[in-house]
């Protein structure tokens, strides 16, 4: 038997509809995600990890860890007999679990334990706490540390698999392909992070640590010194990455099918649309709330501005995948342009309607405070664990009960 990769050959079959298993999938969807939430991030839950960074560094790498199962090493060390004759709820739990001891030890073992104590004193909290920073803030720091590695990993992985096709690992088809192609991420993530994130910590503490972290670069052009400025650009081209290859089909893009021109296409493109996102999206908030001032507090702050448009651009990216994964992506059946303008017309209304729920509802379902530019109301938290949440119900769930795979592998 000749076995394919799995998301290659897998075809899916809705069980009552289109429209009935889209809204049977997406119930299910928000209630596992709030019984996870009670559980793990609520103030006034279980667990209690939405300071919210602490909670979010593990949120993060949960993220990565589905991407890097799929898109990196295509669910090694799973077979693909498995995954075509196993029943989709057995295993997309087991992926699923692997990816969250994939998070913990990350978080834990790699950068609290690890880097934290012989590279990088700001990852971890018990590093911070014999500093004299005070332990709410050591572990804010360390976590943000975490996450904001996490971020850039999130936007390098669909660079470097959608863009670069993943190299070397569709040329090396052994597990060394996938390890190198991993490596290789890695190297990038670290990079991006030293040069972008890395002036953030450095000022984030007094004295400011010049003799080892740059002066913020990006702060006489846009008139803050907080990372956030960054992390808001990063999220919005994670949002665009993704936007184009679902809801545009992958086009303009995937009109160049030579290498390096579709990495470089790639790369200025989707960068290209980040910027529209970005942009767009904090003139929309200057619109509303008038111009922001230095120093200025809540909705008025120059830093939250930038991180509220990258928040923005994810909420946009979570419509997308929701209409692209359990609602066929339509229309279908007009001309590309026409599809393409349909679909864009239909995830900007929805995103807007949920943006609008979001900050209605979220105190209330979540436990978050109200109000748009209060510290304890991050949405990208919540938009991560739904968008981890949703691409393990779709890669790994076989987006089950609501649809069926009518062909596998073992045909």
């Amino acid at each position: 038997m000749k076995v394919n990769y799995w998301l290659d050959d897998r075809k899916l079959e809705a069980r009552f509809g289109l429209l009935g298993s889209g809204l049977v999938n997406l119930v299910i969807l928000f209630g596992v995600f709030l019984g996870l939430w009670y559980i793990f991030m609520n103030p006034r839950g279980i667990l209690r990890m939405y300071t919210p960074m602490y909670g979010y560094a593990y949120v993060q790498w949960l993220l990565i860890g589905v991407l890097s199962t799929v898109l990196i090493y295509r669910y090694w060390p799973v077979s693909q007999e498995f995954l075509a004759e196993k029943h989709p709820l057995f295993k997309g739990l087991l992926l699923l679990a692997m990816n969250l001891v994939f998070s913990v030890v990350m978080v834990n073992v790699v950068f609290q334990t690890i880097v934290g104590h012989m590279g990088v004193s700001y990852f971890s909290e018990t590093v911070l706490e014999s500093l004299k920073i005070n332990p709410y803030n050591s572990r804010e720091y360390s976590s943000t540390a975490a996450l904001m590695m996490g971020a850039m990993a999130a936007l390098i992985i669909p660079i470097w698999s959608l863009h670069f096709y993943n190299w070397p690992e569709r040329e090396i088809k052994t597990p060394s392909g996938k390890h190198t192609s991993f490596l290789l991420v890695l190297f990038f993530v670290t990079i991006g992070f030293v040069l972008v994130l890395h002036p953030h910590f450095g000022i984030l503490f007094y004295p400011w640590q010049e003799f080892t972290a740059a002066f913020p670069w990006w702060e006489k052009t846009f008139n803050t010194l907080s990372g956030r400025f960054n992390l808001g650009w990063m999220v919005s081209w994670t949002a665009a990455i993704w936007f184009i290859q679902v809801t545009y089909e992958g086009y303009p893009i995937a009109l160049v099918k030579k290498q390096p021109w579709r990495a470089i296409a790639g790369i200025l493109v989707t960068f290209a649309l980040a910027m529209v996102f970005f942009f767009g999206f904090t003139l929309f908030q200057e619109i509303v709330w008038g111009a922001p001032m230095r120093g200025g507090k809540y909705v008025l702050a120059v830093d939250w501005r930038y991180l509220h448009a990258g928040e923005t651009a994810m909420f946009m990216l979570f419509m997308a995948l929701i209409h692209a994964f359990y609602f066929g992506n339509w229309p279908r059946k007009f001309a590309l342009e026409v599809n393409i303008l349909v679909r864009t017309l239909i995830v900007s209304a929805t995103t807007i309607v949920f943006y609008l729920l979001y900050y209605k509802y979220s105190p209330l379902l979540l436990g978050t405070q109200k109000g748009f530019g209060n510290p304890q109301q991050f949405p990208l938290v919540v938009i991560s664990l739904l968008v981890s949440l949703l691409l393990a119900h779709h890669w790994y769930f076989d987006r089950w009960p609501g649809e069926k795979a009518v062909k596998n592998l073992s045909d």
